[in-house]
This record gives structure tokens, sequence and C-alpha cells, in this order.
């Protein structure tokens, strides 16, 4: 074939600006970027799977959390250091940096603050996911690899859940329980993770090559495989027929895609009609979430409240098989109605737009090759999350956030160059101070435990030297009858020596003398809590309240004993009182994150 040279064509140099900032292969600048972010995600991907769930603190939570800021660290590192720095956009950008900004405006919006600051959070973290996802693995030369690294994670993951449900293998023994859930701490979330991982594996499977890798990927997926099978997540099983119908649905066009959306739907109808006499739990907890929207249809109750407002609204058969005070019902195990109850029909559209847009962007054949499997792992998680609670566990929703990251990130985004000096200051400090914001309160349980853990105890033994310090109290308050501050030293010190009926006859005294002092009050409520006597600890809390409102203490304590009791809301009330008082309070920040582990 004979080929003809092309035309020589001149460009000026304002054209080949705009070829540069125009120009979809990745920058030079990108290159030692892209080395630095795969590290990174290599640890992150690692640490997914190797450190362990704890109620309260989550450290494997905290470690996607450092990860996740790492990452935009990064970032705002790149964005300031070099003048010729990049953003690679997507068709998601807005609706996420949307979602972050309504996670701050809810927030302000919430009656109580303060209770609302976990789930700000979690929000912030799906935010952070997915922004520093979508721009890492635009960067990285070869993101495969780190697909794969993410397979076999999971696989290990997968065989220690295996070992945890055979009980060990030789002299190899680990705890055995019926179902496994690795390190995740819980066989749901467990099996939100295999979910997305099998999906991730099947599409690096489908595209290697014949040979060993090949099997390596083979192996891979059938541990996972099993392991989602002893996790027994009805809705992880949901989850990955839903991507793989996705899957195929994507390979289809015309006629016979319109046919298979109807199959599904008549299917559907057929599950809903058969399962119509049976009474599920689920069902029960719906029937009453749908109440709780109703009375706030517009901006809901306020942002991570559910499980404060929701008793209220359930039925005297749903408190019947879950009681009040043994059981908190702190989440819908249904996503979309949960996002509806707490931001009403506002946060539910601007929620649904997510998925949704990042479904049509799938389906409409702009992911391809390796980007289809976190693509099909992120919709997987976000089918599950009609019948579970899985994206309310932040490593659920850092999973599925940095999944649709990864997925436009291996898509070729469109580059678009940062704004010039001065003006470039003005997102990098933005991103500075919410990235700051964002630290502290993912940091904030960590900090309460720790606070809780260095506090000395108050209890005393009954020494020798305790017993001449009371004869002395007692002897001058004979003296000195009418001393209110002296009877309530006395009682005090009985209180520590755990001697309550002499303790309250003096505490009595005291607030008799000074009716004016909320102490004594607090302490008898404090007493009467000790002795089992709940009621009274309740009337005495609320009467040494009366006197003094903004006592951290008796608001503290009134707030643990409604949470004992089941009555969140009440809790609730007084902790994010507690918490305006001192807001880096440890214990009522456990308190709150106690209301939803």
């Amino acid at each position: 074939m004979d080929w003809r040279p092309r035309r020589s064509i001149r460009l000026t140099p304002s054209d080949r600006r705009t070829l540069k900032k125009t120009d979809r292969r990745p920058a030079e600048q990108d290159k030692p970027a892209g080395l630095v972010f795969s590290l990174a995600w290599a640890a992150l991907l690692v640490a997914l799977v190797l450190v362990p769930d704890q109620k309260i603190l989550r450290f494997k939570l905290l470690a996607v959390e450092l990860g996740a800021a790492a990452l935009l660290l990064g970032l705002l590192v790149e964005a300031a250091s070099i003048r010729e720095a990049l953003w690679r956009r997507t068709k998601l950008d807005l609706w996420l940096a949307a979602y972050a900004l309504s996670a701050l405006i809810f927030w302000r919006l919430s009656p109580e603050p303060h209770n609302s600051e976990p789930e700000v959070a979690r929000m912030l973290l799906c935010a952070a996911a997915f922004f520093g996802a979508s721009q890492s693995f635009a960067r990285v030369r070869k993101g495969e690899r780190l697909l794969a690294l993410w397979s076999a994670c999971a696989a290990v993951a997968a065989l220690y859940a295996i070992l945890q449900h055979t009980g060990g293998v030789g002299r190899l023994l680990v705890p055995q329980m019926e179902r496994p859930f690795s390190t995740f701490g819980n066989p749901i979330f467990f099996g939100a993770y295999l979910t997305a991982s099998l999906l991730v594996t099947a599409v690096l499977l489908i595209e290697s090559q014949p040979g060993l890798s090949a099997m390596g990927l083979l192996l891979c997926a059938a541990l996972q495989l099993d392991a989602l099978w002893l996790a027994q997540s009805r809705a992880a099983f949901a989850g990955l027929i839903a991507g793989g119908f996705l899957w195929a649905l994507k390979r289809q066009s015309g006629t016979r895609r319109t046919m298979m959306l109807l199959g599904v739907a008549v299917f559907g109808l057929g599950i809903l009609w058969h399962s119509r006499d049976r009474q599920w739990t689920h069902g029960l907890i719906w029937s009453a979430a749908l109440k709780l929207w109703l009375a706030h249809p517009l901006l809901g109750c306020g942002l991570g409240r559910f499980h404060m407002e929701f008793p209220a609204y359930a039925s005297a058969q749903l408190k019947a098989l879950w009681p009040q005070q043994q059981t908190i019902v702190n989440f819908a195990h249904n996503e979309y109605l949960q996002v509806l109850t707490e931001t009403g029909a506002v946060g539910l559209a601007l929620f649904v737009a997510i998925p949704a847009s990042f479904a049509s962007w799938f389906l409409g054949a702009q992911a391809t090759g390796q980007a289809e499997g976190p693509a099909l792992a992120a919709l997987a998680l976000f089918a599950g999350a009609f019948f579970s609670p899985d994206l309310r566990f932040g490593v659920s929703s850092f999973a599925a956030f940095a999944a649709m990251g990864m997925a436009l990130g291996l898509s070729n985004p469109e580059p678009r160059p940062w704004p010039d000096y001065p003006k470039r200051m003005v997102p990098l400090a933005l991103g500075v101070i919410l990235l700051s914001f964002w630290a502290r309160l993912a940091a904030a349980p960590l900090l309460a435990e720790r606070e809780l853990a260095s506090q000395p105890g108050f209890h005393i033994e009954a020494t020798p030297e305790v017993r001449k310090a009371l004869a002395d109290l007692e002897d001058r308050l004979s003296k000195e009858p009418a001393n209110a501050d002296l009877a309530e030293q006395l009682a005090y010190l009985y209180a520590r020596e755990k001697a309550w009926e002499p303790a309250i006859s003096r505490f009595k005294l005291a607030a008799g003398l000074a009716p004016e002092h909320p102490g004594p009050l607090n302490n008898l409520g404090n007493i009467y809590y000790s002795l089992g006597d709940f009621d009274k600890a309740i009337s005495f809390w609320e009467k040494s309240l009366a006197v003094k409102s903004d006592q951290l203490d008796a608001h503290l304590n009134l707030g643990k004993l409604y949470y004992e009791r089941g009555r969140l809301k009440e809790s609730a009330r007084h902790l994010h009182a507690a918490l305006t008082l001192d807001p880096d309070n440890g214990k009522a920040r456990i308190l709150l994150k106690k209301m939803v582990e």
C-alpha cells in the first residue's frame, strides 16, 4: 500500500498550549505521582484486609480513613508544588462535591449537630474515597496490578474466613464460628466486601491472558465465593446477582436490553407476590421508617438521627419482637429509605443521583476493560444496600465510592489544569480546611477512648486514714450543723468508700441546707444509679439540672441512663448538651458511637 506523506501543519504557540491542556495522555508530572499513588493504594488494600475491626474504635475504618486522607493530601501537595498540575475531571465530580456539601448543610440543620457528626464523617469519607480514587487511578500507569492486588488480598481474607468456619487446620487453630467474618467484625459487612471483590476478580479473569495469572485469579475467585457462601449474607448475594445482571445488560442493546429489563421486573414482582403473606422484620422496620419520613417529608428528621427518632414510630409488633430496652433498631436496613428518613426527599434525590448517574455512564459503554471490575463492584454494593445497612459501615461506603472513582479514573478522564496562582490558593485552602475538619471528626472516637482510659477510678478502700478523715469530718459537722459545704464534703467521702446510707443522709442534709447548690442532688442521683434505683436517679439528676442547667455531669449521667433504657432520643438530647458544654468530652462521644454499633 502506497501512503502519501501527510501535509505539515504549523502550530502557533497558542495552539500548542491548547493541545497541552486538552491532551488526554498522562502528563509528565503524573509519572512520579503515579508511583507514589500506586504504593499508597497497595498499602491501603493490604491494610483493608489485615487491620482487624473493633467496636467503637473501628481500627479498620481508621486505616481506610487514613489512606483516603493521604491520597487527598498527596493531590493537594501536587497541586501546590507543580504549576502545570492537572485535575482529571469525571462525570461524577459535581455530584460528589454536592454530596459532601450537603453533609455540611444537613449537619448544620440538625436539631442537635453534635449527634450528627459521625454521619457527617462517613459522608465526607465517601467523597474523599471517590476523589482520591478517581484522581490517583488516572495517574497510575498499571491500574490492573492494583486490581489484582485487591483480588489477592480478598482471597487472603476469604481463606482466613474459611479457617474460622472449620476451626483451623492441623496445628493452626482459629476461633471457630458458624458465620465467619474474617477481620471485618460482622458477616454482613464481610459479605459486601466479598461481593465487590468477586466482581473485580471475575473481570480480571475474563481480561487476563491464559497462563499462571488466570489460574491464580481462578483460585482467588473460588476462595472468595466459598467464603461468601459461608458468610450467608442475602444482601451480598443480591448485590452479586445485580452486578452480574448489569454486566450482561451492558452487552445487550435495543430490544434485547428492553426484554432483559422487563424480565427482571416481572421476576421481582413475582418474588413480592410469593412473599406477600410472609411477615418480615425488615418489612416492619420499613413500614415504621415510612411513617417517620411522612412526619418530616422534605428535609427529614435530621442527619444520623434515625435510631433516635425511630422508636416513636415503631409498631407494637416490632417492639414485641425487639424490645426497646434490649435492642436498638439503629438502621432501616435499606440505605435509600434511611437517607429518605434522615434527609427527606431533598437528600434522597441527591444521593440517588450518584449511583444512577454512574449506572448510566457504565451502561453507556464508556466503562471498558479493567474499569468494568470496580464499576460492577460499586454498583453491586449500591444494589445490595436496598436490603442491608452495608453502606452505614464506613469500610463498605469507602469500598463503594472508591470503586466508582477507580472505574472513572481508569477510563481516561479529561485533564483540566488547575487555576493559575494566586487563584489556585482558594481551592487549595478550602481543601486543607475540609481535610482538617474531617480528620477531627474521624479521630474523635479514638481520642475519646484514650481520654476515658486515662481517667482514674472514683472509689477508694476504707483504709485507717480514710476512717480517720471521716471521723474528723463528722466531729466538725457536729460542731457546725448548718455548714452545707462540710456536709457535702463528708457525703462525697462516704460515697467514694461505697458507704451508701451515710452518704445519702449527708447529701440530703447538704441539699436542704443549700438548695441553690446542684452538686448534692447530682450525687444523690449517682448513688441511686449505683443502687439500681433508676427512677430515683433520674429524678435527682433532673432536679439538679433544674437548679443549674449547664451541668456537664448531670447531662452525661442522664444520657447514659436513658441510653441503657433504650430511650435514645432523650439520651441524645442530653449528650448533645454535654458536647455543647465540652466539645471534646470522651464519655459523650463514646455513648453516641455505641448507639449505632
